[in-house]
């Protein structure tokens, strides 16, 4: 348990941000032989769960179909049968080759393969206090294979659960502002909340991105990002990184680029957790199987190119730059008569079916003339083209020719930022390239993973992966750390 010296809450590991990565972290401690534990969380207990209750995706490693059906509830779930049959499963050189090719060169490739390597191990580890998933429903070409049974919003459920049964105490409403070293090779936090002033052995700074705060927004991406609108929670202000860098924290990544994906306009500034199915209805990652145009009417992003699971990050950083900040994914009567889009598609007040491409460049205020100019160059060329279906490798010429035709307009959703702490690949955070002593990050605060683009459910998997390694490796220092601190205090 914890204790009390002097106003100061003392406890053995205390990790900030109660995140996927977070609470992986504190689950980790606890199994590992720390018996106090906190996690703090900026957020109120009604509004806990983070970004993370919000997803559903966790990109992993996979040998076959089995081991796919293993991760299910029940063996015998009919659901099985919606498994792909694919027994050469997803290889660690696979998952490399598709992070490196969407993220760009400016990452850390041996980070990201330490994280890759430990996937499997990872979900097995997940696997064994609770975790399963299930076949991915409608999915769309190039989408990982299965996701969490019950989305985000029963994974942050059951690791909160977990972490709860395990031991280890939730502080709410908590914002880490500042950290000191102190005698004892001790942290000292302080921030807003009554939980503070905060001293523990070991330190895990699982506190997401910046994203949340405008400021920060302004500085390092640029004015244009000051009033963009969250995907996620608005709690996440960047304050525990902004006290590492200053305690002397190297940082990484590219700070001046996002996680922003295109979305339904009726987008709200910021997503609370409990509104998971309203979030992922609001997600409009369908463009390969249409054309996205901007106000002018002009293709600006290559929608052919890939799967939308590797190439929709990518589309939701060009949508700002465009006139009003805002797109139009377009699809013809093939596509739409195919029942292949999502129901948030066809469902959207903003969306309009009309029988021409001018009428519906009319009606939303696009450049009719040029709309219908890309429209006449792209169906009368084979250089353009869209995959076929999701398990069919063959590519078909891309046409827009056939009435009714949908278009579906899209604003940008932010939904965290790159640039963060550096660690090693045991999550260690360094300072002048050397590992701090006692302190840790896990989850979006860690930079060096993404450069350019994102591959759909690497974050939640990073995650993972470097919160079990930082919370082993925290409790472990906060062991040994309270044993020599007793022996000095024997010695004295």
């Amino acid at each position: 348990m914890h204790s009390r010296r002097k106003g100061q809450r003392q406890w053995q590991v205390v990790i900030v941000g109660a995140g996927n990565a977070g609470l992986c972290a504190g689950i980790a401690a606890l199994q590992a032989g720390a018996d106090s534990v906190a996690v703090l969380d900026a957020a109120p207990r009604e509004f806990r769960g983070g970004n993370s209750s919000l997803t559903r995706t966790m990109r992993f490693s996979w040998r076959d179909r089995a081991f796919l059906a293993g991760l299910m509830r029940d063996p015998d779930d009919a659901r099985i049968a919606e498994l792909p049959a694919d027994p050469a499963g997803y290889s660690d050189e696979d998952y490399l080759a598709d992070w490196l090719r969407t993220s760009g060169d400016q990452v850390d490739t041996t980070l990201i393969e330490s994280i890759i390597r430990r996937s499997t191990s990872a979900i097995t580890w997940m696997r064994g206090f609770g975790h399963h998933w299930v076949p991915r429903p409608n999915p769309l070409p190039g989408d990982f294979p299965v996701v969490f049974d019950g989305g985000g919003e029963a994974l942050q459920a059951r690791n909160f659960a977990e972490f709860e049964r395990l031991g280890g105490t939730v502080c709410y409403d908590s914002t880490a502002t500042e950290i000191e070293k102190v005698s004892g090779g001790r942290y000292l936090l302080r921030g807003s909340g009554p939980v503070f002033p905060v001293v523990c052995d070991a330190l895990v700074l699982a506190s997401g991105g910046f994203e949340g705060s405008a400021r920060m927004r302004e500085r390092h991406l640029g004015a244009q990002w000051r009033e963009v609108k969250l995907r996620g929670v608005p709690y996440n202000k960047g304050e525990p990184l902004e006290a590492a860098i200053a305690l002397g924290a190297d940082t990484a990544g590219n700070w001046q680029q996002t996680h922003t994906t295109p979305q339904g306009t009726a987008l709200p500034d910021y997503m609370m957790p409990g509104r998971m199915r309203e979030s992922h209805g609001l997600t409009r990652y369908a463009f390969p199987r249409g054309i996205v145009v901007n106000r002018d009417g002009r293709r600006f992003f290559d929608e052919s190119g890939d799967h939308s699971q590797l190439s929709y990050v990518s589309l939701g950083q060009r949508i700002l730059d465009q006139p009003g900040q805002i797109a139009f994914q377009v699809f013809d009567g093939k596509v739409v008569e195919s029942g292949k889009l999502p129901q948030g598609y066809l469902s959207d007040p903003a969306s309009v079916i009309t029988r021409s491409i001018e009428e519906g460049a009319r009606r939303l205020s696009i450049d009719a003339g040029n709309l219908a100019e890309e429209v006449r160059r792209l169906n009368s060329s084979d250089t353009d083209f869209l995959p076929a279906d999701r398990d069919d490798a063959a590519r078909v010429p891309k046409r827009l020719d056939t009435p009714p035709f949908l278009f579906v307009p899209v604003v940008c959703g932010l939904t965290f930022t790159y640039g963060g702490l550096s660690v090693s690949t045991n999550a260690e955070v360094r300072g002048d390239g050397k590992p701090i002593s006692g302190l840790y990050a896990a989850g979006v605060i860690v930079g060096g993973l993404y450069d350019q683009g994102y591959p759909g459910g690497t974050g939640l998997m990073a995650g993972a992966v470097l919160g079990r390694a930082a919370g082993t490796a925290a409790a472990n220092h906060a062991l040994k750390n309270g044993e020599r601190v007793r022996e000095l205090g024997r010695l004295a």
